[in-house]
């Protein structure tokens, strides 16, 4: 193996996997990204995603200038504001995501963004260190360099492996054999419409200002968010082989609760079609009747359902040339927008701590450094998402009596401070 390149292997070509690829190059490290998918166009999943700031910090480090303003050019109209609404569609809460008049950010700022054309932004100027078709099934290590089998029969060697294949990481199975993803129990019905003249007159006010969360009896909660392509000040257009196949503005929703809530018990979730479009509108009978129209409009060819899972804290492991990022090691709920984002910050963190000890014998207390920070701040935000999702399917009648007080006693108290929106 002493012949073999000095160079990063990342498995999955995922957002965290190109972002760490791009954070590299940008240093002046040799990567090489084995993507399981046969070509960019199986990146068919187009649903808006909401980069935070720290996300969107995270994308400027690692993103040479010129394609971080491709970025922004990719930005739909930012979120102004979350809300909390009961089925009835009134207000328990509404925070202001970005102060009223303050001006944003250019770098650390909220940005609502296509995940397809996210991943093609992130693609973008390093086609040529993304292999295709490439599903990695295990790696072997002297400590010193690394090697990597692929299901293909081919193999490819290196200084430095990163797994970032999602939630079924081969990496992580072989690396961490005990890391466990366990079912929350809780399951989603989810849809997407675009945003015709008869869809926006459905609209709940404060979808307006940004995402809402509906609260609803029997441990159900629906999100529902807007992605509206801004026009760039400076009259920027993304080109052509970014943009999505299913490109326009639109509407998603997402049903979450327990199976037997949402008709789902005994399912395994990937359920696709005119089942889980039936279920949905069950599910919201005796809602405020927009929101029933707006799950009634949707194509029952987007519904889908999903089983949500969470990651086991994993207490520290000895550090070796592979590691993880992302889902891969702390994959999470989505109950609180934040995994992407963690992904990101995972890539950037992992780039900077490789580049400052690149190209020295040692990587090791650099690899190590990341794995520290990452473990704090990523199972931090696997509980802070728990939690959220328990709060949210609360089933209980007195339980939920509670949650919907709480949040209405903190909309009062709070939004005299001016960081409540009114």
């Amino acid at each position: 193996m002493a012949a073999i390149p000095s160079r990063v292997l990342i498995a999955g070509g995922g957002i965290g996997g190109l972002c760490l690829a791009q954070g590299l190059r940008r240093a002046g490290i040799e990567v090489t990204v084995f993507e399981r998918a046969s070509s960019p166009e199986e990146f068919r999943e187009g649903y808006r995603l909401h980069i935070d700031p720290e996300g969107s910090r995270a994308l400027h480090d690692c993103l040479p200038p010129d394609r971080f303003e491709l970025l922004r050019a990719a930005c739909g109209r930012p979120p102004l504001a979350f809300a909390f609404l009961t089925e009835r569609l009134r207000t328990l809460m509404s925070v202001d995501v970005v102060r009223p008049g303050a001006r944003p950010d250019p770098v650390a700022a909220h940005r609502s963004l296509n995940r397809y054309t996210l991943r093609q932004v992130l693609l973008d100027g390093i086609e040529e260190h993304v292999r295709f078709g490439k599903e990695l099934v295990r790696y072997e290590t002297d400590g010193r360099q690394v090697a990597a089998y692929f299901a293909d029969g081919t193999e490819a060697s290196g200084r430095v492996l990163v797994g970032a294949e999602g939630g079924r990481s081969r990496v992580r199975a072989q690396l961490l054999p005990h890391a466990e993803r366990i079912d929350t129990g809780v399951v989603s019905i989810g849809g997407r419409l675009p945003l015709t003249s008869g869809v926006r007159a459905l609209l709940p006010e404060r979808l307006g200002r940004g995402p809402v969360m509906v609260l609803a009896p029997d441990g159900i909660n629906m999100f529902l968010a807007l992605h509206e392509q801004e026009e760039p000040d400076d009259g920027a257009r993304l080109p052509e082989r970014m943009l999505p196949p299913d490109r326009g503005d639109y509407l998603v929703w997402a049903l979450t609760g327990w199976p037997q809530a949402l008709g789902l018990a005994g399912t395994s979730g990937g359920e696709r079609g005119a089942v889980p479009y039936r279920l949905a509108l069950e599910a919201t009978r005796g809602w405020d009747d927009r929101l029933q129209r707006l799950v009634a409009m949707t194509d029952p060819a987007t519904v889908t359902t999903l089983t949500i899972r969470t990651a086991a804290a994993v207490k520290p492991w000895p550090t070796t040339n592979v590691t993880v990022i992302g889902d891969a090691i702390h994959s999470m709920p989505p109950s609180r927008g934040v995994g992407a984002n963690i992904a990101l910050r995972d890539a950037s963190l992992l780039a900077r701590n490789l580049a400052a000890a690149w190209p020295g014998r040692d990587l090791l207390p650099a690899v190590a450094d990341y794995e520290r920070r990452m473990r704090r701040y990523g199972f931090a935000a696997v509980r802070a998402s728990m939690s959220t999702l328990r709060m949210s399917v609360t089933a209980n009648p007195l339980a939920f009596a509670l949650v919907k007080a709480m949040l209405r006693g903190s909309h009062a108290m709070l939004r005299l401070t001016g960081g409540f929106s009114r």
